[in-house]
């Protein structure tokens, strides 16, 4: 399993999708896995009052999807906004359990992610408060590979793409 990250509005599900036509990869979005199995919907404001509990129902979800495929993307996140909207980490044991073969970290400039989230969720987010967020994902996710000993990609953007479906193709 690789690892997809990024804040959101990043771009995961468009690389996602890019690369499941690609390499015929299958690919799952952790927040839909979670939503699943709790039966309820996330909000679009993106907060997320109950992150340490989500993470449980994403683990039991995941280990289905290993007992049936072993090859596939998993789209999350290292970061969260909690329920007061501040920028909180998903616990490391999140990740030593999922054990990721490798993690690629989509970014892009914030004030991109800032017009496809008004775009998609029709709300306006702070540029200065997204380029935070994006930075402690990045942070985060250096500091969780290194733990695991996996390989991380970070792109730089949708010019990168391509070069990034190539390392998970080697992945």
């Amino acid at each position: 399993m690789i690892f997809i990250s990024g804040v959101h509005g990043v771009g995961k599900s468009f690389f996602c999708d890019k690369v499941k036509s690609k390499l015929n990869i299958e690919t799952y979005s952790a927040s839909t896995l979670i939503s699943e199995r709790k039966h309820k919907p996330f909000s679009s404001d993106k907060l997320i009052p109950d992150i340490d509990e989500n993470q449980q129902y994403l683990l039991s979800a995941v280990d289905e999807l290993r007992a049936r495929d072993i090859h596939f993307l998993l789209d999350g996140h290292f970061c969260l906004l909690n329920g007061d909207g501040i920028v909180t980490r998903i616990g490391i044991e999140t990740f030593t359990s999922l054990k990721p073969d490798a993690i690629v970290l989509l970014t892009e400039l914030p004030e991109i992610i800032a017009e496809r989230r008004k775009l998609r969720d029709g709300l306006t987010y702070d540029v200065g408060e997204l380029r935070n967020f994006q930075n402690a994902e990045i942070a985060y996710a250096k500091e969780v590979t290194t733990l695991l000993g996996v390989e991380l990609k970070i792109s730089k953007g949708r010019d990168d793409l391509d070069s990034t479906i190539v390392f998970v193709q080697n992945h």
